[in-house]
């Protein structure tokens, strides 16, 4: 640590603050003979305290201030990522896992003595202590490489030493992934490149949604390897609790040492909800592994789609724009058409959006006389053709006092009370920054019972006029969103994202509690989705309302959840804010439902439900290793790629390895010196000294 003074002013002016004290000192005890019969010293210790003090108190007013450079050297850290995943135990025995591991372990002992060691492992994530379970579900090796970027590229960053067998099974091709760093990457190679004896289910492409009545595909591809002149036979059945239902089968001969073929079923949807469907292929003799020849899938059977008629007052790309984000959801389907110009009944459709309507030259009452007898939710979307006494009068969701005229630029800031439905902290985040929409000037008001989703910024000042709101007329929803130009949020979005996922979730949450129906039950719960992975943790959340409708978690919810052999599984749901959540970690592949159950005001009240766990498997299909990748990934970064057993050679390579030293930083900081508390107190022992003096000698 290095200390140096400096002043404010030019250094010489010390010399003036010399001459005050001295002057001082001079004037104040030179003709003084009151001490003279103490003798000269006692003049001149006066003399000098208080010249000392002048001269200290003179000098604080050139402003001086301590410079301090603090220097830290801080050693290279070495990151050694673990690979946790399945696939390790495939072809290894468990004294060779237990070998490699302990060698991983005795390196980072021995080069923590030099380098910082940080220990993480990967598997489907990434995690930041090291884990020698090896029971990740699968394997992503990019996401890995963009961890140790994201969290250590800014350090001294020395070397990156990964132990993987290559497969990776989720994410981008390593090679190619965006996580780039200076520093030399090394590869420990596990696992075993031998083929061995195989045939097995490769790929199953298939829907997810079907519709009730409709036929969809499901295509096969099946790999062999080693098992020429073998023979097989590929089965697809539906499973329903118990009991097991052939769909299809196919026979197969295998011709060739390494073989592929692909088989394409057509499958009736006869029935709805989650259907289960399991292929299976026979062995073949002398197979190495048979997990990989059962993959289990599931299809969601829906009654119908959603019709949407989008009606606008003239072309605009805002009609195709959320055509393209309505018909992304399976579940809906989308048709333009301009006011004018339709002839037909509209009974037919789930939901109307209107667009730039009612308008001054578009006369729409007897289409919103239609469409109020028929009882269909309406999404009204307010520009700059919109005619804004007409509007006022066909919908009770927002008053808008002003001219179509003149116009607004308007961004979206997001309602922290609203509780319809969650929107994601991503959305939150992003769609502040997105380009503004054109709005009509004016007052904006909601009405009655309206629920605001999203307010409008003007000019970066957050306003209480609505941008997206909602209200419910005897269980008919009507929504309004002011603003034209959601075509340019769609550009934005790829532009940013390079995708449209922002303004699709917007604008589906949208539309969707636009088009449900009003759920008037007291009590719910419900899972976040139908269908789960075996390496997803089950999420669920319920509501309880009161009399008045308004959210209360006072008492205890408790769920069971049963699976197909009629096990239970008994949870409590957590109490946060007014609802409640439940996060019910992994289940293994099957069907299952549940209950949930609450006392409340004396009732007894339930809600019930089912989802599906389908098994991921990915780690048990493929167990040949990838050396040739890890190699080509290590030459990538600088890096070499070695075996198990010269794991500990590392050592000297990353000892022997010049550009991984230490780095020297430096830090400044300067505080002033009359903010120093012992400079005070200095000056006034000066002071009562020289006071306590002069009374002790008899003079004041």
């Amino acid at each position: 640590m290095i200390n140096t003074i400096s002043f404010s002013y030019p250094w010489w002016f010390i010399f003036f603050c010399f001459l005050l004290g001295s002057g001082y000192a001079v004037l104040m005890y030179h003709k003084d003979g009151r001490f003279v019969e103490s003798g000269n010293w006692l003049i001149r210790l006066l003399a000098f305290l208080r010249g000392f003090s002048v001269f200290i108190i003179s000098l604080l007013l050139l402003s001086p201030f301590i410079k301090t450079i603090k220097e830290d050297i801080k050693p290279p850290l070495i990151v050694i990522a673990s690979d946790n995943s399945e696939s390790l135990k495939g072809k290894q025995s468990p004294g060779e896992i237990l070998s490699w591991q302990k060698d991983i372990n005795a390196l980072a002992g021995e080069l923590t003595g030099k380098y910082e060691v940080r220990q993480i492992s990967f598997g489907s994530q990434v995690y930041p202590e090291k884990n020698d379970t090896l029971n990740d579900k699968s394997t992503n090796i990019s996401n890995a490489i963009k961890y140790i970027k994201d969290n250590f590229g800014d350090q001294n960053l020395g070397a990156v030493i990964v132990s993987t067998d290559g497969i990776y099974n989720e994410g981008s091709n390593p090679l190619y992934s965006e996580g780039m760093f200076k520093a030399p990457l090394y590869t420990i190679a596990l696992g075993d490149t031998t083929q061995k004896k195989d045939i097995l289910i490769q790929n199953v492409l298939h829907n997810k949604i079907a519709y009730l009545g409709d036929k969809f595909p499901v295509q096969v591809d099946i790999s062999s390897f080693n098992g020429e002149g073998s023979s097989t036979k590929l089965t697809l059945e539906v499973i329903k609790g118990n009991q097991v239902t052939k769909v299809g089968e196919e026979n197969i001969s295998i011709a060739s040492k390494s073989f592929y073929t692909s088989k394409t079923f057509l499958v009736d949807a006869s029935q709805t909800g989650v259907v289960r469907y399991r292929l299976r292929i026979s062995g073949i003799a002398g197979e190495f592994n048979t997990v990989n020849n059962t993959k289990e899938f599931f299809v969601e059977v829906l009654d119908a789609r959603q019709k949407v008629l989008l009606i606008g007052n003239a072309p605009h790309p805002d009609l195709s724009a959320l055509k393209s984000i309505i018909t992304s959801n399976k579940n809906y389907e989308a048709e333009i058409a301009f006011a004018g110009e339709m002839s037909g009944d509209v009974s037919r459709y789930n939901l109307i959006i209107l667009h730039n309507l009612p308008s001054e030259s578009k006369d729409i009452s007897g289409l919103m006389s239609q469409i109020n007898r028929s009882n269909i939710p309406v999404i009204f979307i307010v520009g700059m053709q919109t005619s804004l006494a007409r509007f006022n009068q066909s919908q009770n969701v927002v008053s808008i006092n002003g001219n179509a005229k003149n116009n607004e630029d308007i961004q979206a800031e997001f309602n922290a009370s609203f509780s319809l439905f969650t929107t994601s902290d991503y959305l939150k985040s992003k769609i502040k920054i997105f380009p503004p929409l054109i709005a009509p000037f004016g007052e904006y008001k909601s009405q009655g019972t309206a629920t605001v989703y999203l307010y409008q910024t003007i000019k970066k000042i957050k306003t209480n006029y609505p941008m997206v709101a909602f209200n419910d007329q005897n269980g008919i929803k009507t929504a309004v969103l002011i603003g034209e130009g959601l075509w340019k949020w769609r550009l934005f979005d790829y532009l940013q994202n390079k995708n449209y996922d922002i303004v699709t979730e917007l604008v589906n949450k949208i539309v969707l509690l636009t088009t449900v129906k009003t759920d008037k039950r007291k009590f719910r719960a419900n899972t976040s989705k139908n269908i789960y992975k075996d390496n997803e943790q089950i999420m669920f959340d319920a509501q309880l309302y009161n009399d008045s409708y308004e959210m209360v978690n006072d008492p205890d919810v408790r769920l069971v959840i049963k699976d197909e052999s009629g096990k239970e599984y008994k949870y409590n749901f957590n109490k946060t804010q007014n609802y409640y959540t439940l996060n019910a970690d992994l289940f293994p592949n099957g069907s299952y439902s549940y209950t949930a159950s609450v006392v409340y005001n004396g009732k007894d009240l339930t809600a019930s439900g089912r989802f599906n766990v389908e098994s991921l498997q990915l780690e048990q299909y493929d167990l040949t290793a990838r050396h040739g990748l890890l190699r080509s990934l290590a030459e990538k970064y600088g890096g070499t790629m070695v075996y198990p057993d010269k794991i500990l050679s590392l050592k000297d390579v990353l000892l022997n390895n010049e550009n991984i030293k230490p780095v020297l930083y430096e830090s400044k900081t300067t505080k002033s010196i009359i903010s120093l508390k012992w400079i005070f107190f200095f000056i006034l022992f000066l002071l009562t000294l020289e006071w306590f003096l002069r009374r002790y000698f008899g003079n004041y």
